[in-house]
């Protein structure tokens, strides 16, 4: 998502508080919320204009952006699918293919190969202390100032933390999570676990 009025492209990763930080740095001239990687941003825009752009996104832990995203679909299927469990969603990408942008690995969106592309990662994990030091760093020279407070839009309600959740998979799964997101677990230094 580019940002005219804050001279920032943010690549918005599924899953990754994508909605909270379009939320704040939306105006009446920026292109709609949308999860696009940061080349194909590129090839949309007129990169001259890009490269004075700052560019940053929001990583978080696989195994935490897994479970977000498979509440995400309990939450769009409620009316066909009230009690999807994890493992049943993860049964779906396994075995019958369905797979879509919310569970695809962040890496597609901000690297190239082995390349991180961006010029600023945030944790989510640690987003309001991160936000804050970047939207300080940010105003130092900007002509249109960006808030401090991030706004937390588009959460699931009543879900344990990931360890919790984890539990619940089996071993296959697990497995499946693992191979998934195995360059994000390398490139962004989340620990993998293994039963």
């Amino acid at each position: 998502m580019v940002f005219h009025k804050h001279n920032l492209i943010f690549t918005g990763i599924p899953k990754n508080a994508s909605s909270s930080i379009f939320d704040i740095l939306k105006s009446n001239t920026d292109n709609y919320h949308h999860h696009e990687s940061l080349l194909l941003e590129y090839t949309k825009n007129d990169t001259d204009l890009m490269e004075t752009y700052s560019s940053f996104c929001v990583v978080r832990n696989p195994y935490d952006r897994f479970i977000s995203a498979c509440y995400q679909i309990k939450r769009d299927e409620e009316d066909e699918n009230p009690n999807l469990s994890l493992d049943e969603i993860a049964f779906r990408i396994r075995d019958n293919g369905i797979f879509n942008e919310v569970f695809s690995p962040q890496h597609n969106f901000i690297c190239f190969g082995n390349r991180i592309l961006i010029d600023k990662i945030l944790r989510f994990e640690s987003l309001n202390e991160d936000w804050k030091a970047y939207v300080d760093e940010h105003n130092k020279n900007a002509r249109f100032r960006v808030d401090h407070r991030l706004p937390k839009s588009n959460t699931s309600e009543n879900r344990k933390n990931w360890e919790q959740e984890l539990q619940l998979l089996n071993n296959d799964n697990l497995i499946l999570i693992n191979q998934l997101y195995a360059k994000d677990f390398e490139l962004f230094e989340y620990e993998m676990v293994k039963r």
